[in-house]
């Protein structure tokens, strides 16, 4: 399992004041579009999305999509996905466990992949390449530092494990199968985060 064991209850445990916290959110529009928009597809992308959580972006993406499939770690925030999309395709896995399919145009990792350390993230680029179709985009975003760390939150919801990652650590990671094409960062409260785009070569 490439999620801690108690990053996974805490996700379970919290699954509905955690699926409030996010719609006050919002699902991220900008993101969706921008990711279908580099992988020039026009409506007919083959989606991955790794850790779907409740499914709030999935109901921004299928809508642009042709085939869709989302797949997290956490019983509890799959059920809440499964009732507010019934009939969309939501798997039990983590990104190490998870069959991923071939020919896909897209995988979308909104703040999952911040739970996988840097031994298994390497393992998880390996299998997203494979997976990808030639010039197929991997979208990313992280929570970000200047130095690799790893870090145990407690708060409301409960104790989760979050990893910290930089441009430089994941263009490593990701290897010579990809290239970056995009990059942002953000700070939003107290946390900066990184978004970052690569494009399988």
């Amino acid at each position: 399992m490439n999620w801690n064991n108690q990053t996974i209850q805490t996700y379970d445990k919290s699954a509905n004041k955690l699926a409030d916290y996010f719609k006050g959110i919002g699902p991220r529009v900008k993101d969706i579009e921008l990711g279908l928009k580099l992988a020039n597809v026009n409506g007919n992308a083959r989606v991955v999305e790794i850790g779907c959580g409740d499914g709030r972006d999935a109901k921004e993406i299928i809508k642009q999509v042709a085939w869709y499939e989302g797949f997290d770690p956490s019983k509890g925030m799959l059920k809440i996905a499964k009732s507010e999309l019934p009939g969309i395709s939501f798997v039990l896995a983590d990104a190490l466990t998870y069959n991923y399919p071939k020919q896909l145009d897209v995988i979308f990792a909104f703040a999952s992949l911040l739970h996988v350390n840097k031994t298994n993230l390497a393992k998880v680029f390996k299998k997203c390449a494979k997976s990808l179709r030639t010039r197929g985009i991997f979208y990313i975003s992280l929570k970000e530092r200047d130095s690799y760390i790893e870090e145990l939150v407690k708060d409301n919801y409960g104790e989760r494990i979050f990893y910290y990652y930089n441009v430089n650590l994941i263009t490593r990671l990701a290897g010579n199968k990809f290239k970056s094409i995009y990059m942002d960062h953000q700070k939003i409260g107290h946390t900066k985060w990184l978004t970052i785009v690569l494009k399988k070569i």
